[in-house]
């Protein structure tokens, strides 16, 4: 039985980022930006052109708490030139230079980043990176690189102050095995260089990506957040030629994805403080076989066994000062996994709820279903 706990609270934190494309324009930002914020957005990608235009968008960003990202889309308005303009306006959060850039554009990239560094040091300058399915011509690396001399290179060259990359892992009825051993790359790379992650999510159905359902948007979102995400971005918010069921429709309608997403948000940003400003003490596999680039599940901090179903949980293990939290992500999208825990007694655990409360645990074991993608998420104070 399960009952709130006065004991047991997760610690404050800065908020995740959840980041789209709301497609705002001069014209219609008092709509498109407030339907955008209504639905737990908190960045917008956004293309500058014409200045007086973006403008009177930030002004409406401001008003509606939305923060806007440059997203650099045509040379003759480049980064540089929106940081000049508008870099003192307090709805601009920073600078998107480039997506998916092959390691040849690194050096041009970086005196890039470095100008707009300069004129508004304060803001983001992020550049989003290739995941590691991309081809080795893609990536621009010679025929005996890695995808993780990709990152590195990436990281040595550009002065980015915010890591970001892609991929969208469920295909059908499989997840790719190649997402673990990218996510654990990425994840170790961001932390190595000490900066924030963002990564992108699948919010609509394109080829052999399903269409989304909580369970997808739930899978993807704590997977990454396990790995040491603190951003979640959206693609895409608006469906487009070949996609199925975003968020808003073609028309400007309401898809049942705008929903997911808003009922996403508001789970994540209740929970924010369990995965904001902690710190990674293992990310594991638990259950079926583990993933390349993953490992075995073993004991840590108090938990003595953890057991999951056959297609397997991603397990971490995060620490944030005298808290510690286990997140047990179920990787099957479609079906509940069966889930049980015992920890040393007398520790006193707890579990965390969707709204952020944390329900005390009796006795020292723990067995339930976790929903499909979703995550079970416990709680306790290490012992001193």
């Amino acid at each position: 039985m399960l009952k709130t706990s006065r004991r047991l609270s997760i610690p404050a934190s800065p908020p995740l980022a959840f980041v789209g494309g709301s497609g705002a324009n001069a014209s219609n930002a008092a709509k498109v930006l407030q339907e955008f914020a209504e639905a737990g957005f908190t960045h917008s990608w956004m293309g500058f052109v014409d200045p007086e235009e973006e403008r009177k968008v930030l002004d409406v960003a401001q008003a509606v708490g939305v923060k806007l990202i440059a997203k650099q889309q045509e040379q003759k308005v480049t980064a540089l030139d929106v940081a000049r303009r508008f870099g003192d306006h307090p709805a601009l959060a920073g600078y998107m230079l480039l997506d998916e850039p092959s390691a040849a554009e690194f050096p041009a990239l970086a005196r890039e980043a470095w100008e707009v560094l300069a004129a508004d040091p304060d803001k983001l300058v992020l550049i989003n990176l290739y995941p590691n399915g991309a081809t080795g011509e893609q990536l621009g690396l010679k025929p005996h690189q890695e995808y993780t001399d990709y990152v590195y290179k990436f990281l040595s060259e550009v002065p980015v102050n915010l890591l970001s990359y892609d991929c969208y892992p469920i295909k059908r009825l499989a997840v790719l095995e190649g997402w673990y051993e990218s996510l654990e790359v990425i994840s170790v790379a961001a932390r190595r260089a000490e900066l924030p992650l963002w990564v992108w999510i699948a919010s609509v159905g394109m080829d052999l990506t399903p269409d989304p359902t909580i369970g997808s948007f739930r899978l993807q979102a704590y997977t990454n957040l396990a790995y040491g995400a603190t951003g979640i971005e959206h693609f895409c918010y608006h469906n487009h030629s070949g996609m199925r069921q975003g968020c808003i429709e073609r028309d400007g309608s309401r898809t049942a994805t705008y929903g997911l997403a808003d009922q996403l948000h508001r789970e994540l940003a209740s929970q924010a403080g369990v995965f904001v400003g902690s710190t990674i003490q293992q990310v594991r596999y638990a259950g079926g076989k583990a993933p390349k680039g993953t490992r075995p599940w073993t004991p840590l901090e108090g938990i003595t066994a953890l057991e999951a179903g056959n297609k397997g949980a991603v397990v971490a293990n995060l620490a944030k000062g005298n808290c510690r939290f286990l997140i047990a992500v179920n990787q099957d999208y479609l079906q509940p996994m069966p889930l049980s825990l015992k920890w040393k007694s007398p520790m006193s655990v707890g579990c965390v709820q969707k709204d952020g409360s944390v329900a005390l645990l009796a006795g020292s074991s723990l067995r339930m279903q976790v929903a499909p993608g979703d995550a079970a998420i416990l709680m306790w104070i290490a012992a001193e």
